[in-house]
C-alpha cells in the first residue's frame, strides 16, 4: 500500500512554511508589502508566480516514473532549508529597517556592510535560493531540483540586477561596495 503522504516532503513544506512565517514577522511594519515598485522590473510578482508554481508542481515532479535521488539528498535538502532559513534571517536583522520586500531606498538609508552584507551582496537571495532548493531536494526528484532552479535562478538574477541598479543611483558608496564584494557566492561571482 502506498503512502498518502511523503515525510520528507511534507518536512520541506514545513520549512516553507517557516521563510513565510519569518517573511511576515521581521519585515518592518512601515515596509511597503509585495506590491512591486516601478524599480523592481516586475520582480516581486515573478518570484511570487515562481513561489507558487515550485511550490504546487513538486509533488507531481517527484511522482515521475524515473530514477529518484538517494535519500541522503533528501536528507540534505531539509539540512539546506535550514541553512538558508538561518542565512535569511541573519540578513534580515543585518537589514533591520531597510529590510523590504519591494525595491526601495528610504531617505536615511545607507550601504549596510555588516554582518553577512560583508561577504556578499545579496545573501537574503542567497538564503531564499537555498531553502527553495533545499525544497526541492526533499521531495528527491531531480526533476523537481531542476523546475525549480530554472524558475527561480533566473528571476533572481533579475531581482539582483533591478535592485543593484536602484542602490548604485541612489545610495553614497554603493558602487564602492559592489566593487568590493560579491554578488551572491563568496569568492566567485
Amino acid at each position: 500500500m502506498a503512502r498518502r503522504f511523503d515525510p520528507w516532503l511534507l518536512a520541506g513544506y514545513a520549512g516553507i512554511a517557516c521563510f513565510g512565517v519569518l517573511e511576515a514577522t521581521l519585515r518592518p511594519k512601515e515596509a511597503p508589502g509585495r506590491r512591486g515598485t516601478v524599480e523592481d522590473d516586475g520582480t516581486n510578482r515573478a518570484l511570487g508566480r515562481a513561489y507558487a508554481v515550485a511550490a504546487a508542481a513538486t509533488p507531481p515532479l517527484a511522482r515521475l516514473p524515473v530514477r529518484p535521488l538517494p535519500s541522503a539528498a533528501r536528507a540534505s535538502g531539509l539540512g539546506l532549508e535550514a541553512a538558508g532559513l538561518g542565512l535569511r534571517t541573519w540578513s534580515m536583522r543585518t537589514l533591520d529597517a531597510s529590510y523590504t520586500r519591494t525595491l526601495r531606498v528610504a531617505n536615511a538609508q545607507v550601504v549596510i556592510e555588516g554582518g553577512p552584507y560583508r561577504h556578499i551582496r545579496h545573501p537574503g537571495y542567497l538564503g531564499s535560493l537555498l531553502i527553495w532548493v533545499g525544497f526541492a531536494l526533499s521531495s528527491g526528484s531531480l526533476a523537481a531540483v531542476a523546475v525549480v532552479g530554472a524558475l527561480l535562478v533566473p528571476t533572481y538574477r533579475r531581482r539582483m540586477a533591478s535592485e543593484e541598479a536602484l542602490l548604485a543611483a541612489a545610495l553614497v558608496g554603493y558602487e564602492a561596495y559592489a566593487a568590493r564584494t560579491k554578488r551572491l557566492v563568496p569568492g566567485l561571482w
